[in-house]
């Protein structure tokens, strides 16, 4: 249970390894350092190409709930002046597309 015991006696075992299985022991090593690299990079790509579709989508949503909330704006702008100029409700949804209820509340 002493701190370090287990790193020495790994360091132990790793000294006392024969050339052969000490190359073999580090090219295993190398190799599950490429696979973590590798890994983590993707991981990382992966990720960052996420966000960058996540904000691209947003951005196209809320352009198309601005110009939708716009539209609808401008159709209530149209519809009260339509009215103030004294035109039917029914006229007035025909030119806008605005429901009776959205018109009869301007």
């Amino acid at each position: 249970t002493t701190p370090g015991l287990r790193e020495a006696r790994e360091r132990l075992l790793y000294m006392t390894m024969n050339d052969a299985d000490r190359r073999a022991y580090e090219a295993h090593v190398d190799n599950i350092r490429v696979q973590n690299d590798v890994l983590n990079t993707a991981k990382l790509e992966g990720m960052a190409e996420g966000r960058a579709e996540g904000r691209a989508e947003g951005i196209a949503e809320g352009r198309a709930e601005g110009i939708a909330e716009g539209e609808k704006q401008k159709a209530l702008a149209v519809a009260a002046k339509m009215k103030a100029m004294g035109l039917g409700n029914d006229i007035i949804q025909q030119a806008t597309g605005l429901s009776l209820d959205e018109i009869s509340t301007l």
